[in-house]
């Protein structure tokens, strides 16, 4: 039986392969800080060094960074697979998810988790729509590397969607 390659199925199956780290996104805006897992995230250019980070339109986290302006990304180690589902578990506008959980402010003022391998501090720099995700281009202005380990990577069995 022929398989037909242009299906939604065949290629999300296909994209499934494609290999990323898993991070945890902070931002505050105000005296409100919020964190949220993030998979859907690479380095965009060197000059000035910049990522993008993909977040879904009805995340809360994704609201916080447009008005804040700025986040940070905690890179996990591999061995950080329940942190990573902690913060994918419920939404921040329910739940304050960095409660217990040791983190500090980047000097941007976005929180990053302490146990962690890296922060990098971003300011929002430009913004495009992506389907039902905003692609935010974020300018790294500071950062700093923690541990030295292996980054966690994004296994899709290990998260049953609840990324991004």
């Amino acid at each position: 039986m022929e398989r037909d390659t242009h299906s939604r199925e065949s290629i999300l199956e296909a994209m499934r392969h494609l290999t990323h780290g898993v991070y945890v996104l902070g931002t505050r805006r105000g005296r409100q800080s919020n964190a949220m897992t993030a998979s859907w995230v690479m380095q965009a250019c060197e000059r000035p060094p910049a990522v993008a980070v993909a977040i879904r339109q009805d995340r809360y986290t994704h609201d916080m960074v447009l008005e804040s302006g700025t986040f940070a990304l905690s890179i996990l180690r591999d061995s950080q697979v329940k942190l990573a589902h902690h913060f994918s578990e419920t939404s921040g506008e329910y739940h304050d998810k960095l409660q217990g959980v040791p983190y500090g402010l980047t000097p941007g003022g976005s929180p990053y988790l302490l146990d962690c391998l890296a922060y990098l501090d971003c300011r929002v720099m430009d913004t495009a729509r992506a389907g039902d995700h905003t692609l935010l281009v974020g300018e790294v202005t500071a950062g700093e590397t923690l541990a030295n380990d292996y980054p966690l990577i994004y296994d899709p069995g290990e998260y049953e969607g609840a990324l991004s």
